[in-house]
């Protein structure tokens, strides 16, 4: 195969329902919304990628129906008849045409490499260096909300293999938020290994108190404490902390972020995501130059459907280093999916696909029984 030629690209918006409420920093979830990317080839191969927001474009910057938009009215005019193969240019071409956008271009980027591996017939892994672990162990991610349901929730995915556990912070006060998470870990257990993340709601003097009594607790890692801008004042926390580890996240996106981390000591450990890298293969140069670097790996999550998960899996078995191990619950949290068979989890671990491309069939009688009709307005 010299070429692979894209001959169209199809989105198509599905809106999924949550099991649970999913409480974040300032709004709770109760269903999930994604954009579906189908590239067609001149091979009659057709790639399936995912475009999804964490709960909305709080977090990014983008929404669905804005990543829908610039797919279908900027990128795919240029990208058509171009080499799925040659990824190079086409990253290259998509940042000519618009400047960021992350989360869409790595939806696109999904989708071509799944239509690549497709027609080679080998797994998605394979083409970003091939797979240094075949299963991945999922630390368990519990909503900001609610209490005994909290505890419940982790008790049992505790006793279902998950290795750890997280909770999310930063939706009441802090002092609130910091004694409802001393009585969760009390009824959970305090031999169990706990990350906490508030989604950078403090401010640093309220992070310097926080920490110290979260170390206390013994909880072992904070995920983004403060505003992703104030690098110094990361660093700062890491130079005040013991045995707690601060984690990066909505301050580490992109390699450049990850160079600035590791050569400010900012963090000592990123969470590394296919969307706001801004594709798999970003992902990858991310998490190599943060353990390159000397900083811990951790694969997060912003709730994917097995789509967006079978990707994170062949990008977090394709890193040098993930001793912290990933975050991909999208599949448990959602009450429904948009493949044939979802991903496969055993014993608290994600095991990576091995099918062609991700892996994972899309089942399209589920995307028609999810999709968002669009109005007259929508054009």
């Amino acid at each position: 195969m010299s070429t692979l030629r894209i001959t169209k690209l199809r989105t198509t918006i599905v809106d999924l329902p949550t099991s649970r409420p999913h409480r974040f920093v300032n709004h709770e979830i109760y269903h999930q919304s994604y954009l579906l990317v189908e590239v067609h080839t001149d091979a009659g191969v057709i790639g399936i990628g995912e475009g999804v927001t964490p709960g909305g474009p709080w977090w990014s910057g983008e929404s669905i129906e804005g990543q829908q938009q610039l797919i279908e009215v900027y990128l795919a005019p240029v990208l058509v008849g171009m080499d799925c193969l040659a990824l190079p240019l086409i990253r290259s071409t998509m940042d000519r045409v618009s400047h960021g956008n992350e989360f869409a271009k790595a939806a696109v980027e999904m989708a071509l490499l799944d239509a690549t591996g497709r027609v080679l017939g080998v797994p998605v892994h394979r083409l970003l260096g091939g797979a240094a672990r075949t299963r991945i162990p999922v630390r368990w991610a519990l909503s900001g909300s609610g209490e005994q349901e909290v505890a419940d929730e982790a008790i049992e995915r505790l006793g279902q293999g998950h290795p750890a556990l997280k909770l999310k912070l930063g939706a009441l006060p802090p002092d609130e938020d910091l004694k409802r998470a001393a009585r969760l870990i009390a009824k959970i257990g305090t031999e169990h290994d706990y990350l906490v993340d508030p989604n950078g709601s403090w401010d640093y003097r309220t992070a310097v108190s926080c920490v110290q009594r979260l170390e206390a607790m013994g909880v072992s890692v904070v995920e983004q404490p403060i505003d992703r801008r104030d690098v110094a004042g990361m660093a700062s926390l890491v130079e005040r902390t013991g045995s707690l580890r601060i984690m990066a996240d909505e301050s580490v996106c992109r390699a450049v972020d990850a160079m600035s981390a590791v050569n400010a000591r900012s963090c000592d450990s990123v969470s590394v995501k296919i969307g706001k890298a801004g594709g798999l293969r970003a992902a990858v140069e991310v998490a190599t130059i943060a353990s390159h670097g000397g900083l811990r790996c951790y694969g997060g999550t912003a709730i994917e459907t097995s789509i967006g998960t079978a990707a994170a899996a062949h990008v977090f078995a394709s890193v040098p280093e993930l001793d912290m191990g990933c975050e991909l619950i999208g599949p448990l949290l959602l009450r429904d999916d948009l493949t044939v068979a979802p991903v496969r989890y055993e014993n608290g671990h994600l095991v990576v696909p091995e099918g062609p491309g991700l892996g994972v069939d899309l089942d399209r009688d589920k995307v028609d029984k999810y999709r968002r009709h669009r109005t007259a307005s929508d054009g």
